[in-house]
């Protein structure tokens, strides 16, 4: 049978003897409580607490029911004409959150009076953020951002919190910096896909916007070991600068401040006293790098060509030092020195550019940013400075001038006398008619009784060979190793057939070899073309697919693969190419409308 839902009423508290009144000790803050109908509470934004609010909520709503609310809530009263009756909980959100349930279920109405200790909006922010670290079950996330609240109104320093709630400076530095993180960072660590010590180590750089390159790029489902320290540090160390760095020595700091650069505090490093310092903001340095590197690298480009005439261009490298990393030129191959896999021996950078000087043949030098070199009497012991030079270890040429440049083998790789290509490639039909010729000496194994359909070669020389049976997924089948003796009366008998046959095989080999070479270059050539109008496409492409089938899209918040629910990869076209390789990228459409006709077409063709 129902019954009607009624209010319930807190219990009164029992009467206690009569005491004289007491005075309040000085400097203590008034504690009292205040009733307000429970249809004036709002949970304030400001709430510290916003990770796991829900839980266990019906157990304490059904506590809340049995034996009233015995804890009160914290808040401040609104300011405005629109909220002036409402007042706003900052402490005891899940309590709130239980009466919520209760008046859900009809048990209590909006006149239901709750204890709540009023306070001014900054005191009673400060109230729940004290209540929730007393207790040690506060969600780091959820304590870093009330750090950060805390700070808001601009009246404190990291010490004057440090001393109210007993912790070190240092400490609370830590906490503002943590409550800095990129929002996909935060949110990560409260819903328990990071822990604090990768988040920790996120907040190593207070730079958002490489905070979250980095978690994305850690949260692609090919990646492995996510999220891993060592990863962290590594992305951060290839992109983050310091004053000790060849591109902050190279440019001139006060153009650095002058432009907007600060340092970062270093606040997780363990390191001694004395480390170079952070820069705030490394791509302003980069940047005024660049300006001083493309005016210097001219000086540079006419100085080589007084030693070299036929210097034509350079190239600067990716991360502006001469020693970084530089792709070559289209259509150019690169010179170096050092070993030399495919002439199997060490090539002398000296000798390369005394050819291609004395051949008069096109150079692209590397250009960077490197230590003077102090000459003669101008050698005073001072540390060097910086300046734009070019790699006397490298360069590159035009393609079919690469063999000219390097050397030629004075060794074979057995250590015999150089040989020229046509004597390595006689050398070789020498060796390989031989073996043919001994095949030939011997009767067919269909020929012989008992061995046809039950022999074969172990090696691959000979395309004609059978074997009995599928090696790979069928039976095991025992078998045995035999040798064949031939003499060299037979070898010589048989030596003009099997030399035309070893001319065929070296014939077919190095026609194969040509074509994958050619195949190779064409294929290289078409996905630098392919990236050079992607890139240059106006406008930017919304839709993208690459070779496996991955669908990339562009959505409001980021580019993301079509139908999977992860976190997104890049915010934007750009950072998506710094993503992608290009070999991997098949086509794209401006829209998302554009990519389904295409499809639809493609369908219409293939049920024809």
């Amino acid at each position: 049978m129902a019954t009607a839902a009624k209010d319930i009423a807190p219990k009164a508290p029992k009467p206690r003897a009569n005491k004289p009144a007491t005075a309040a000790p000085a400097g203590l803050a008034p504690t009292s409580i205040t009733s307000v109908p429970y249809g004036r509470l709002k949970r304030a934004p400001q709430n510290v607490r916003k990770t796991d609010i829900a839980a266990d909520v019906e157990s304490l709503a059904d506590d809340i029911a049995a034996h009233g609310l015995l804890q009160s809530l914290i808040g401040f009263a609104g300011t405005t004409t629109i909220d002036a009756q409402v007042v706003y909980i900052v402490g005891g959100g899940r309590r709130l959150q239980a009466l919520d349930l209760l008046r859900e279920r009809g048990t209590i109405k909006d006149r239901w009076p709750v204890p709540v200790l009023i306070r001014p909006e900054e005191e009673a922010i400060e109230l729940s953020l004290s209540e929730n670290l007393a207790r040690r079950d506060m969600n780091p996330a959820d304590e870093f951002v009330a750090f950060a609240a805390l700070m808001a109104p601009g009246n404190r320093s990291p010490a004057d919190l440090a001393k109210q709630f007993g912790f070190t400076e240092r400490y609370v530095k830590q906490r503002l910096r943590l409550a800095g993180l990129a929002d996909e960072i935060l949110d990560a660590l409260r819903q328990g896909q990071i822990s604090l010590e990768v988040a920790t180590e996120y907040a190593r750089t207070a730079d958002q916007a490489l905070q979250s390159r980095v978690f994305k790029r850690e949260c692609r489902p090919n990646n492995y070991q996510r999220h891993s320290l060592w990863n962290i540090r590594a992305a951060y160390g290839a992109e983050q600068l310091t004053e000790a760095c060849t591109v902050f020595q190279f440019i001139d700091r006060d153009t650095y401040e002058r432009e907007g650069g600060g340092y970062e505090e270093d606040l997780f490093s363990t390191a001694a006293d004395g480390a170079p310092r952070k820069l705030a903001n490394g791509q302003l340095a980069r940047d005024i790098a660049n300006r001083c590197l493309q005016l210097q690298a001219v000086r540079v480009q006419t100085q080589a060509q007084r030693e070299y005439p036929s210097v034509s261009g350079m190239v600067i490298t990716a991360d502006l030092t001469v020693n970084g990393k530089v792709d070559a030129p289209a259509g150019h191959a690169p010179i170096a020195g050092g070993w030399n896999g495919d002439l199997g021996m060490h090539v002398g950078i000296e000798d390369c550019w005394k050819r291609a000087l004395d051949r008069d043949v096109p150079i692209q030098i590397v250009v960077g940013i490197g230590q003077e070199e102090p000459i003669g009497e101008d050698d005073d012991g001072s540390p060097p400075g910086y300046v734009a030079r070019w790699d006397r270890t490298r360069f590159f040429v035009p393609r079919e001038h690469r063999k000219a440049v390097l050397p030629e083998r004075r060794e074979t790789s057995y250590g015999g006398p150089q040989l020229t290509p046509e004597q390595e490639e006689a050398q070789a039909i020498a060796r390989l008619g031989r073996v043919y010729a001994a095949r030939l000496s011997v009767p067919k194994f269909s020929e012989i009784p008992g061995m046809d359909g039950r022999a074969y070669y172990a090696n691959d020389w000979l395309g004609e060979r059978t074997k009995p049976g599928d090696l790979h997924s069928g039976p095991r089948t025992p078998c045995f190793e035999i040798h064949m003796f031939v003499t060299e009366d037979e070898i010589a008998a048989n030596l003009s057939a099997g030399i035309e046959l070893a001319r065929e095989e070296i014939a077919d080999r190095k026609r194969r070899k040509e074509e994958r070479e050619a195949a190779a270059i064409a294929a290289k050539d078409a996905v630098e073309a392919k990236w050079q109008e992607l890139c240059a496409a106006d406008p930017a492409p919304e839709v993208l697919l690459t070779v496996d089938g991955d669908l990339w899209v562009k959505r409001p918040q980021g580019w993301s693969v079509d139908g999977e629910d992860g976190d997104n990869i890049a915010e934007d076209f750009s950072e998506l190419l710094e993503v992608l390789d290009p070999s991997y990228v098949e086509g794209w459409w401006a829209t998302r409308a554009d990519y389904d006709a295409h499809r639809a077409q493609q369908v219409g063709e293939g049920g024809r």
